[in-house]
């Protein structure tokens, strides 16, 4: 780009609020009682030291029917010996006509005609027009200037001899129709191009219309004029759309556009001069010229401002007021660049050094380099960086220093947010699952809690684990018991697949007995868990009390939790002695054994002292917040400090030998028979106590596993406490926010379904179909079950999952080799897949569903919105390579004009969309040169604001400049210029 192309704005920080006073009569107005015995010389005086007092940027010159006074102060201003009014930056007159019709007092229409005054025979040209604007008496015509003026009121009243006196009967009864004035402006196509329209709203306007019979005449006024004159918040409210009961849209369709609402101190005295009625300021925020005054066209709600102080942010310490470069080593052109307090963007071609600034303050700022970058200015040339320091200075003062290229400020917290290239590359493409986004949003409702909720913890990672300490312990617990039934289960069903070969082991041993029998009888024939100071101390009181708070919460949850935990001890410990017992008395030897010292017994005074406490702490803290009942203008409590703050601003041989084998098959039928005893025993048992046993267990561990998502619950109810206050902020953004925020289950099923895939044998007949009708059941009724969160629901599922895959005959008719029932039970009862978690929905869709153009947008309207809290100055760069185009103007421009409201905002672009769309207070344009000696190039930013339109044969001015680069740039000027009006303004 060549740098000779590019006019610097006189108004380099961009659009800044200033007071303007567009309604200030001069001694020259010759109606009325305009500054009665006050001489020009003290007028101009006066005029000129209280607009230096109240630091009046620009003034309207008012004169009736004239611009006499407008004259004067011209060519005071324009003095070479002597130029008055340097303070002011810029004048222009304002012509007050009377019109008819009549108010119903009697009093003529006060139409406003300011013009631009950039042309240098701009006077003659407003002369030369106000001849043509004519009123006829008595056949004659009189143009609005001097001399027929003059001879208008002779006409009228030929006693009248005195000129000067003549000149103000004349102005007095100059009063055309409203529409001779429409049509008189119309006619002259310079005063059309460069002058703006203005009707009061007042008694002498078209609120002092006759309410009948005048409907179509107070649209029309309205219809053609600009802007009105009012300080009433009414109004305002009323030409803006944003009165109940008329909504924008309506007022576009009655009037054409919205309609800004101006004001002015109407001064005809010295001591009115710039104080209007009921100090009801008027702020624009736009350059001191006519084309800024123009943008409150385009912007009639966010450029101008009724107010008794000048709009700003409320914490300047976050706001960048300047950066320095010392030492630039020929990287810069120029030494300090300064901010506005608003939305800045940098713009200029491939290369021109606009990711440079972004990283410069980033750096200085104490944002860690990211040295993997591939996009980081400061990576690139980190070996040509070497001793170059970067200064911010901050809106009260203070100064943060780096030093490239490695010695960055420290900083507990960075002072700016840096969404970097690769940043916001990172969470909208490679963060597949949305992760790092997910943890992106902890972060931001961790910010948006009261500092009661966060218990004194410095991120929600650590609050979250504090909160769910006991409630995971708890799930760690049921886990485990859960695991111990299901290998008892295992253990007891190991013995009772036994019961058959036990069986068929008795018969034949009672075959074997009745055989051994048999052959005893030849056998014995040979043998036998101020308002600014009162606001300050009262917002130090209120964190005071709030922390006092925020400690008696952390001892009432843990006085809580511990009681929790005590009384689930008990049970537990109960039911374990219990199993015990049960366990010890399946034994003969120790049947008759007293157990009932076994049990502790528990101290009821414990639960009673913990209960007492947790109410005492309950009502110390009730007694803190306070409520409406017990409200006291004076009282400590949180409830009375913020209201205040709302006022003030949830066997041998023969015989030896027969005697042998007698005596051993005595000895083989009396041990066989013994086994029989045991073996019938056994079998006995199994029926009558295993077979119960695994029943009892079964249910045991039925009743566990909904234990586990009781616990489960206590942990959502605790996230949905933490993001509530979040979700309140969303629902208070309207209807058009795409958010939606939810906590719930958080369930990776298909990695626990893809562990059964090895529990199948494929060569059995039915095991195929078995894994086909289990996956199906999970999908269809198990985890609509989980989500649910409803207990009853899950219960009754989890019992028709044990029937569906009916462990016992899966292992013998489908189960792989290899397969334990362990193993299958450890599947069917895991929990491991299922926790509590955030579910973030944008424009309908989860996060990790998201196209990463979409995920952008996402990313975007997050730090913008939701991370309102956060008032550091937010630093994006290049984002619209992960941006879905369409949806940026829709979705993102309308969050980024109400974010810049309360931070400061600089992004690096390409889109126009995100310059002009979003109506930027500073344009900061990146351009570079390089000699063929130079090594790297040099970087020069020029700066002003959108509407900076100073543009010559050689050179453009900012707008111009803007359209150069940006591709749509021209349509972008066109769609925010017809945004609030189905025509556009002349």
């Amino acid at each position: 780009m060549n740098l000779l192309h590019i006019k610097n704005s006189k108004y380099h920080i961009g659009s800044e609020w200033r007071r303007w006073d567009l309604h200030v009569h001069t001694p020259e107005s010759q109606l009325g009682s305009s500054f009665i015995g006050t001489t020009w010389k003290q007028y101009l005086d006066t005029l000129e030291a209280k607009a230096q007092e109240f630091d009046i940027a620009v003034i309207g010159i008012t004169d009736y029917m004239t611009i006499d006074g407008y004259k004067k102060i011209y060519e005071a201003i324009n003095d070479t010996a002597n130029p008055r009014l340097s303070s002011v930056r810029f004048i222009l007159p304002n012509i007050e006509f009377r019109a008819q019709p009549s108010t119903t007092d009697g009093k003529a229409l006060n139409i406003h005609l300011l013009i631009n005054p950039a042309d240098s025979d701009h006077i003659e040209k407003i002369q030369r027009g106000l001849r043509n604007l004519k009123v006829s008496y008595n056949s004659t015509q009189y143009g609005c200037y001097k001399d027929d003026l003059i001879d208008f009121a002779k006409a009228q009243d030929p006693n009248i001899h005195d000129d000067q006196k003549a000149y103000k009967f004349g102005i007095e009864q100059f009063k055309p129709s409203y529409t001779d004035i429409l049509k008189w402006i119309d006619s002259d196509a310079w005063l059309k191009k460069n002058s703006l329209i203005g009707i009061a709203n007042g008694k002498d306007g078209i609120s002092g219309l006759p309410p009948d019979g005048f409907s179509s005449v107070r649209d029309e006024l309205v219809r053609r004029s600009h802007f009105i004159f009012s300080g009433n918040p009414n109004d305002r409210k009323y030409y803006l759309g944003q009165k109940k009961g008329t909504n924008s849209q309506e007022i576009i369709r009655m009037y054409k556009s919205l309609k800004p609402c101006l004001h002015g101190s109407d001064a005809h005295t010295i001591d009115d001069l710039f104080r209007p009625d009921h100090d009801r300021l008027c702020w624009i925020k736009a350059d001191p010229t006519f084309e800024g005054l123009k943008q409150v066209l385009w912007e009639p709600d966010s450029r101008v401002k009724i107010s008794n102080v000048r709009p700003q942010h409320s914490n300047l310490s976050k706001i960048i007021t300047k950066i320095r470069i010392n030492n630039p080593n020929g990287w810069f052109s120029q030494e300090i660049l300064n901010l506005n307090s608003g939305l800045i963007s940098v713009i200029g071609e491939k290369g021109a050094g606009k990711t440079a600034i972004a990283d410069l303050i980033a750096f200085a700022a104490g944002v860690p380099l990211d040295t993997k970058s591939q996009a980081s200015f400061i990576n690139k040339g980190k070996r040509h960086l070497s001793d170059i320091e970067i200064e911010l200075t901050w809106g009260n003062g203070e100064v943060s220093t780096g030093i490239l290229p490695n010695n960055a400020p420290a900083f507990p917290k960075p002072l700016v947010r840096y969404l970097s290239q690769d940043f916001v590359e990172r969470l909208c493409s490679n963060d597949h699952q949305g992760y790092e986004l997910q943890k992106a949003i902890e972060e931001v409702v961790f910010n948006h809690l009261d500092e009661d909720l966060k218990e004194d913890y410095s991120s929600f990672e650590e609050l979250r684990s504090a909160r769910e300490a006991a409630s995971q312990s708890r799930q760690n617990e049921f886990r485990g018991q859960i695991v111990a039934l299901n290998r008892e289960i295992e253990r007891l069903h190991s013995t009772v697949i036994q019961k058959t070969e036990k069986q068929l082991t008795l018969e034949s041993i009672k075959k074997q007995i009745v055989d051994f029998k048999s052959q005893l009888p030849a056998l014995t024939q040979t043998a036998d868990e101020a308002i600014l100071k009162l606001l300050e101390k009262e917002q130090i009181n209120l964190k005071e009390q709030e922390l006092c708070l925020s400690k008696l919460n952390r001892s009432k949850r843990c006085i809580d939790e511990l009681l929790k935990t005590y009384k689930d001890l008990k049970e537990k410990t109960d039911n374990q002695i219990d199993q015990l017992i049960a366990g010890a008395q399946e034994h003969e030897n120790i049947q008759g054994l007293d157990f009932k010292n076994l049990k502790p017994i528990w101290n009821s005074n414990i639960e009673f002292i913990l209960e007492q406490k947790s109410i005492e702490i309950h009502e110390e803290i009730q007694k803190i917040k306070g409520n409406q009942d017990s409200y006291k203008p004076t009282g400590n409590t949180i409830f009375d400090i913020q209201k205040r703050i709302i006022d003030h601003q949830k066997k041998l041989s023969n015989d030896e030998i027969n005697r042998r084998r007698l005596l051993d098959l005595q000895k083989q039928i009396n041990d066989i028979e013994q086994t029989e005893k045991r073996l019938e025993k056994e079998i006995q048992d199994i029926d009558h106590k295993i077979l119960p046993s695994i029943t009892g267990h079964t249910v045991e561990r039925h009743r566990i596993y909904l234990k586990y998502f009781e616990a489960l619950a206590e942990d959502l109810n605790g996230l949905k406490e933490l993001y509530t206050p979040m979700q309140m902020q969303l629902a208070s953004l309207g209807t058009d926010m795409t958010f939606e925020l939810s906590a719930g289950y958080k369930i990776n099923h298909q990695e626990w379904v893809d562990k059964i895939v090895k529990f199948f044998d494929g060569r059995k007949p039915n095991a195929l179909a078995k894994k086909e009708e289990i996956e199906s059941f999970i999908v269809e009724k198990i985890i609509p079950a989980w989500e649910s969160n409803d207990k009853n629901q899950i219960s009754q599922v989890l019992s028709d999952f044990n029937q569906k895959v009916s462990p016992f005959d899966f292992m013998q008719n489908c189960a792989a080799p290899s397969l334990k029932l362990i193993e299958l039970f450890d599947w069917m009862f895991s929990t491991d897949h299922i926790s509590t978690t955030y579910r973030i929905k944008y424009a309908g869709s989860y996060l990790e569903h998201l196209s990463p153009g979409t995920r952008g947008i996402a990313l975007l309207v997050l730090y913008l919105l939701m991370d309102e809290d956060d008032r550091r100055p937010l630093i994006i760069d290049q984002p619209e390579g992960n941006l879905d185009n369409s949806s940026v103007y829709a979705q993102l421009v309308p969050y980024i004009r109400k974010a810049k409201e309360n931070r400061q905002i600089i992004i690096v672009t390409h889109n126009p969309n995100l310059v002009i769309g979003t109506d930027a207070e500073q344009i900061i344009i990146a351009a570079s040169s390089r000699s063929p000696s130079q090594v790297y190039p040099c970087i020069t930013y020029y700066s002003g604001s959108l509407e900076h339109n100073e543009f010559d044969e050689t050179h453009k001015g900012i707008r111009q400049t803007v359209c150069t680069l940006l591709e749509g740039g021209d349509k972008a000027f066109k769609d925010r210029e017809g945004r609030y009006s189905i025509i556009q303004p002349t």
